[in-house]
């Protein structure tokens, strides 16, 4: 039964989405009520806030915030997250801290971190803390620290002997040896992203644009003038990422542009450049694969996030406190896992920073 249960039946997620429309329409040929007096309008918006209250801290009122979440989500989700659909381990960010979630569903919370990043071949974790970088190892101990005011944005790169991880101290973009040493400035930027296999070749958004840097020299090999907040550098080494404030650009390793659009978020495949764009709707967003659709509802979906062996998706849904799984090649498979926020004691849903391979 468990199994069947994450199947998705042939067009049912399409007729709740028509069903969602046929309520709204609904309410919006509702008969609109007289306005209040003036004079009562404060009264009634102090009771109505005090009903608001008091219905959310009842049982009852849990009840229906739980059915407003069901009436969005997807309708065969598990009530947890017990088990993740590929090999590997899930990265989670909560107002807690970092976890790391097995295939097996067990978790291990890593500690009060506030963002996380893969090693290149899951061995471990980069992590930031309040004025601090971290390198753990998966099960959550500390390999070693270095303590840097407003450290943020961790990325790991390199190969399976010789590492680097690029992360950003304020406004500045450092890089350290993955062992903890020669840490060192590299410019002033925002966001960075490895060259997969590479510990030399660094894009860096910045206020001109996009660069990428040769990491022993310091110096930009190019630029580009486009806005970005947000990069990544594809599997394959032949594209880049660029995302900022509701549009993506993709360039090529030597800086050219190759296509551009509307996007909340996106993210790469793990073994080409494929790209997972989540944008969005006219009922809400849609997740869209290699240009084909895969999943959409009602809300603003986060986080695309490929498994390790490039078969699965995870996409986090804040409105229906969901993590949905899509199937990201052949016939269209979903499964979720609900009520995030509760198992990671989170007072919102936690997002998702990382599918790491197994070592």
């Amino acid at each position: 039964m468990t199994r069947l249960d994450r199947v998705e039946i042939r067009g049912e997620h399409e007729a709740r989405e028509r069903a969602w429309q046929v309520v709204r329409a609904a309410y919006a040929e509702r008969d609109p009520l007289p306005r209040p007096r003036r004079r009562l309008a404060p009264a009634i918006a102090l009771a109505a806030v005090a009903a608001v209250a008091a219905v959310a801290f009842t049982p009852a009122g849990r009840a229906v915030v739980e059915t407003v979440r069901d009436a969005i989500g997807v309708e065969s989700a598990q009530e947890a997250l017990f088990s993740l659909p590929a090999p590997g381990r899930l990265l989670v960010v909560a107002d807690g801290g970092a976890w790391a979630v097995a295939d097996d569903g067990s978790e291990r919370r890593l500690g009060e971190y506030g963002d996380a990043g893969c090693s290149p071949f899951g061995r471990f974790v980069a992590a930031v803390g309040p004025h601090e970088l971290v390198a753990l190892e998966p099960d959550g101990d500390v390999r070693w620290k270095l303590s840097r005011p407003g450290a943020r944005g961790p990325r790991w790169g390199g190969t399976f002997t010789d590492t680097r991880i690029a992360y950003l101290s304020r406004r500045t973009v450092r890089v350290v040896a993955g062992d903890g040493t020669g840490d060192h400035e590299l410019a002033a930027g925002r966001a960075v992203a490895w060259r997969p296999g590479s510990v030399r070749l660094l894009a860096v958004a910045h206020a001109d644009g996009i660069s990428v840097f040769d990491v022993q020299s310091g110096r930009a090999l190019w630029t580009r003038d486009i806005a970005a907040d947000r990069l990544a550098w594809s599997a394959d080494g032949t594209r880049i990422l660029g995302l900022r404030a509701g549009h993506y650009a993709v360039l090529s390793a030597a800086g050219r542009l190759v296509t551009t659009g509307p996007a909340l978020s996106a993210a790469f495949a793990t073994q080409d450049h494929v790209l997972a764009i989540v944008r969005r709707s006219a009922t809400g967003s849609e997740l869209v694969v290699g240009g084909r659709l895969r999943f959409q509802g009602t809300g603003t979906f986060r986080d695309p996030t490929w498994a390790p062996d490039g078969r699965w998706l995870a996409i986090a849904w804040p409105e229906a406190d969901q993590l949905v799984f899509v199937r990201a090649t052949g016939p269209k498979k979903i499964s979720a896992a609900a009520n995030l926020s509760r198992q990671f004691d989170s007072t919102s849903t936690p997002r998702l920073a990382g599918w790491c391979p197994l070592p």
